[in-house]
């Protein structure tokens, strides 16, 4: 069962940020389809620890965007970012203590962040540079 759904509505425009949105959401799904399967807890801690280390990558590069164009949220922005990247940490050291996780729990917050934060934070961040007239790769909306 597919929880995180892909709308046009989350493209930012910017082609590499798009496919990366696109990865999580795969990864998403992914980890719910574990869960709901009962998967090992070994299982759910690789998928949960592969899409944080693709998170760190995709921040990193949002982030770096920010920067080289002196976007004035990038601090906020910047925030938001870690605090997901501590709130998944907190889901692994959990599963490595073979703590009980709950599915709901985990697809919760990732489901949440997903859609609040790319239509929020991520949209907030293209709406500037486009208003800079800075470049962003070619679009990724369908017409």
């Amino acid at each position: 069962m597919t929880i995180a759904h892909w709308h046009d509505d989350y493209c930012t425009g910017d082609d590499r940020i798009d496919r990366e949105h696109r990865s999580l959401f795969d990864m998403v799904n992914a980890l719910h389809h574990a869960l709901e399967s009962s998967a090992p807890l070994l299982d759910i801690r690789d998928l949960l620890t592969t899409m944080a280390a693709h998170t760190v990558d995709h921040f990193r590069h949002e982030e770096a965007l920010m920067q080289d164009h002196q976007y004035p949220g990038y601090a906020r922005h910047k925030q938001v970012h870690d605090n997901l990247l501590a709130k998944v940490n907190s889901l692994i050291n959990r599963l490595e203590r073979d703590e009980a996780v709950l599915g709901s729990e985990v697809t919760a917050c990732l489901t949440e962040w997903l859609a609040h934060h790319i239509r929020g934070e991520d949209q907030s961040m293209i709406r500037f540079l486009q208003a800079q007239n800075q470049p962003l790769l070619q679009s990724t909306r369908t017409p």
